[in-house]
């Protein structure tokens, strides 16, 4: 079984299995709400399958807006109902990064995040700047045009473990110096004439980081970038045990910065999107806003949208089209994790051990 396939199936087990640990057997309204709008997302992210990328954000959107209703009947307080976006796309002539998206009044959005714990957005903020934070986008080309901070990969780096014993036990890692993690910033850096600066200020943009100071040990940054990419280290001051640190514990302090996302061991730091180190929306919420954005392009600026789509001229296309169909399987993901107000993680075929299990 794929993974999409076995997202489905745990998503249509909640349907019978999620009354036991929601609210939803409070009231019938909430059950009925919740029972119709789960079969209307799978509905909509099916035909979203189907249709052409000119017709697929009025499908991903609108199930993605269902999904929303299912998970505030089965979570929110009353009123959990929601009848309206609570968006507004803004001047839809400049290029599609610079587009923006704002909040209006209270509705769909305003609700769900709240029930999901999400950050939300005060000001306009740019399908650039949301596109650039999405982890599910970092392995793919940016929008062209963007120069924005965007999802940086994460590891532990916790430095050599010792190893403490039980009797009767396995041997299990400790840790004694602080917590620290090594960001992964792509080499199209690596043209900046003042690389060091532009790290220092780039930091900035990360409000998981604001504890963390760049590690001198590794500085400058010409010695630990390569061609692919520069290396950062960073370290977080006050937190070496004052005896040894097991390496659950620690892991517990780098998910304070960079928590798995949707696979075991890939972690990123997000930029914040409103230039004002507030913590962007979670990734399902940011992808609401996306969706909503390139929904209302290609329902209100159907040429617009098709002119976008052109693969046959410079643009957007390509990019756009590929966002499309990673949101096909990135949404469904969320959602069920949104339900179970728990992460559901995967795991890569044949991905190598990572800390700290590659040290048990």
């Amino acid at each position: 079984m794929d993974e999409t396939s076995m997202i489905w199936f745990r998503l249509r087990e909640r349907r019978a299995t999620l009354l036991d640990r929601s609210r939803l057997g409070e009231t019938s309204p909430r059950r009925q709400t919740f029972a119709a709008a789960m079969a209307q997302f799978e509905e909509q992210m099916t035909a979203a399958r189907i249709v052409s990328p000119a017709t697929r954000p009025l499908n991903l959107y609108y199930g993605l807006a269902q999904a929303g209703m299912a998970i505030a009947a089965a979570h929110a307080p009353d009123p959990w109902s929601f009848a309206s976006h609570g968006l507004k796309l803004l001047d839809t002539t400049p290029e599609l990064p610079e587009i923006e998206v704002r909040p209006e009044g209270e509705g769909g959005f305003q609700r769900v995040a709240a029930v999901v714990g999400s950050s939300q957005i005060a000001d306009p903020v740019s399908i650039g700047s949301l596109w650039s934070s999405l982890p599910d986008l970092v392995d793919f080309p940016l929008l062209p045009g963007t120069a924005r901070p965007e999802a940086l990969r994460v590891t532990p780096d916790p430095g050599p473990p010792g190893f403490m014993g039980v009797v009767g036990r396995p041997m299990q890692p400790f840790y004694t110096g602080p917590a620290a993690v090594r960001l992964h910033i792509k080499a199209v850096a690596l043209d900046f004439p003042d690389l060091d600066s532009w790290i220092t200020e780039l930091i900035k943009h990360y409000p998981t980081l604001r504890e963390w100071r760049i590690d001198a040990a590794h500085w400058p940054i010409d010695d630990v970038r390569s061609e692919e990419e520069i290396n950062v280290r960073m370290w977080l001051p006050d937190s070496a045990p004052e005896h040894s640190m097991p390496a659950a514990e620690m892991s517990t302090i780098i998910d304070g910065v960079a928590p798995e996302y949707r696979y075991r061991a890939d972690r990123y730091v997000r930029p914040s999107i409103e230039g004002i180190g507030k913590p962007a929306p979670s990734p399902l919420m940011t992808w609401w806003l996306l969706l909503y954005s390139f929904s209302m392009l290609a329902r209100y600026q159907p040429r617009k949208w098709t002119r976008l789509l052109d693969l046959d001229k410079p643009g957007y296309a390509a990019s756009l089209q590929l966002c499309l169909e990673v949101a096909l399987s990135a949404v469904p993901h969320l959602v069920l994790e949104a339900l179970d107000r728990e992460p559901f993680l995967l795991s890569k075929p044949n991905a190598p051990l990572t800390w700290p299990d590659a040290v048990v």
